[in-house]
């Protein structure tokens, strides 16, 4: 128990409980974690018996290497040389190859069988009646997680999907969906991975994106990318929905208008984020996303009924060699890696329950995909005719102009509804997104005095860009922001860098201890295959938007 006036440090605290079964990481931890790498051949044993020094004795017996009480930089050099030739003595050529990590360099292998479920334990504070605090364990849920995940991928690019998928076709399409899933989950677990690692380096939880790029890559042209990338990537996202959002608000109050509406929609959004308090946004988001899902379920229920199931699967309707344009506007429909930092921490660093919670929170997205592509493709294809080939049809649009039958335009009413709404809860994500990015980049609070002072510039900088470029960029700025956006954002961030950062941690060095072993099996393979594909991917695309527009 705690008393009263010990509350205010105390509340929302997370603590990190030191124990031989528990793992905790303090200062001295991340030393030994410093010391390790500096001599491979010294090891820890913080959780297992079956390391022979603990943290503290690890750090007392480095500095007996040289006269002045360190060891020399050509012992350290010697002495990791020989840790390398003994992994490589102990794996095989086909362990090697594969990408096989020596059981050795796990620094706590409880972690990994789950004989120590998680990293830390994250404390709650709660008052009782008597005025005394309590300490409650909050453990995190993996529903709740994967709620999170499943939140943050359904945005704004469910909208562009048929457009993307309308000249392939829902078999091919539907395939090009279940590769981009695949992926996109792998480089999710990859920087579960990389936050794990980092995690258990510096012993301190909640690292950001960014701060776990540059960490990884340190201060070079390929953390710069990274940087550029995720900026890229949230303006081109913001620029989509401030010109959909534009269009559905002019379409209703001044029909032909240009800018007009785009104007309307973003002062209203910047004066609602910039005034409101948190709680207030909390419950507001809530209720967006509940009626997110409603509008969603009637234009299944209505859609299906509408819907020509034996043109949507004719196989006149099918052409597989359309998929591979459509890969930008895939992947951008399952974007969500940005909260797997946040999913990590709520989850105490639990390898089973994160994963869990990663898996499963982007099964529900795809699976939402698929509906949708099918009601929305199977509703117009006999409508775009020879459109369905050239797509110069958004079939979205060509489902909110519906009239006639009572239904049809109920249908119309409903994707109208899911559009404005889906547009609304996915800007709340990015300006929260935008405003960590930049206040990390200008080293600025996140609340308090500075922050206040600092505010009005923040939403200036978050909000003028995107309103300039969606009021100027003419009516097809929606899907082209949100393919280059896919194209060239999610592949250099999400599908470039992650396994470039994992091959880095796990196979610069053979001999660095690790905190996790790898999350995502086959080791070298599953990264060359990430690899070649997002590389195949950037490079078609910088040649059908550049050489193939000539």
């Amino acid at each position: 128990m705690i008393r009263k006036h010990q509350k205010m440090w105390l509340k929302h605290g997370i603590v990190l409980l030191l124990s031989a079964r528990l793992l905790c990481f303090n200062q001295n931890m991340a030393l030994a974690f410093n010391t390790i790498r500096n001599a491979g051949s010294t090891t820890v044993g913080c959780c297992s018996s079956n390391y022979r020094q603990t943290s503290s004795s690890l750090i007392l017996n480095s500095n007996t290497g040289g006269k002045d009480g360190t060891e020399t930089t050509s012992e350290t050099n010697t002495n990791n040389l020989l840790e390398e030739e003994r992994v490589r003595s102990e794996l095989s050529t086909t362990d090697i190859i594969l990408g096989r990590i020596d059981e050795q360099r796990i620094v706590f292998p409880e972690l990994n069988s789950g004989e120590v479920p998680r990293m830390f334990s994250t404390l709650e504070y709660i008052e009782e009646d008597d005025g005394m605090i309590k300490a409650k364990h909050n453990s995190g849920s993996i529903l709740g997680s994967a709620a999170l995940v499943a939140g943050t991928a359904i945005g704004a690019g469910i909208l562009a999907l048929p457009s993307a998928t309308a000249a392939a076709g829902f078999i091919p399409s539907s395939i090009g969906l279940s590769i981009a899933w695949v992926y996109m989950t792998m480089s999710g677990l990859f920087i579960a991975e990389l936050s794990l690692n980092r995690l258990g380096e510096t012993g301190r939880p909640g690292i950001g994106l960014l701060d776990l790029y540059k960490s990884i890559l340190g201060n070079n042209w390929l953390s710069l990318l990274g940087s550029v990338a995720y900026f890229f990537l949230h303006y081109a996202i913001m620029i989509a929905y401030f010109s959909q959002g534009g269009t559905n608000i002019s379409n209703i109050l001044l029909p032909g208008s240009n800018g007009f509406g785009q104007t309307i929609f973003a002062s209203v959004m910047c004066l609602v984020l910039y005034n409101a308090k948190s709680l207030t946004m909390e419950r507001l988001n809530n209720a967006l996303v509940l009626a997110v899902f409603t509008s969603f379920l009637g234009i299944l229920i209505f859609g299906i009924r509408t819907a020509d199931l034996g043109a949507l699967v004719a196989p006149e309707n099918q052409h597989l060699n359309e998929v591979w344009t459509a890969f930008p506007i895939l992947f951008l429909s399952m974007v969500y890696q940005n909260i797997v930092p946040t999913v990590v921490e709520q989850l105490e660093g639990d390898r089973k329950k994160i994963t869990t919670a990663i898996v499963g929170g982007t099964s529900l997205p795809f699976l939402m995909l698929l509906a949708w592509n099918g009601v929305i493709l199977g509703n117009v294809v006999g409508k775009l005719g020879n459109g369905i080939e050239g797509m110069p049809t958004d079939p979205v649009a060509l489902l909110q102009q519906a009239s006639g039958g009572s239904e049809a335009a109920l249908l119309g009413t409903l994707v109208s509804s899911f559009s404005e709404l889906a547009i609304i809860t996915s800007v709340i994500g990015m300006v929260y997104g935008l405003l960590d990015a930049w206040t990390d980049v200008l080293n600025l609070p996140n609340e308090g005095p500075t922050y206040e002072k600092w505010k009005p510039a923040l939403f200036a900088a978050i909000f003028l860009p995107p309103l300039l470029f969606s009021s100027l960029g003419g009516a097809d700025v929606f899907y082209k922001a949100l393919d280059y956006g896919g194209a060239f954002g999610i592949s250099t961030l999400f599908l470039v860098l992650p396994p470039i950062m994992i091959w880095k941690v796990r196979y610069n060095d053979t001999t660095a201890p690790l905190t996790m072993k790898p999350l995502v099996p086959f080791g070298k393979i599953s990264l060359s295959a990430m690899l070649l594909a997002s590389s195949a991917l950037i490079l078609q695309q910088t040649y059908e938007k550049t050489i193939g527009t000539i």
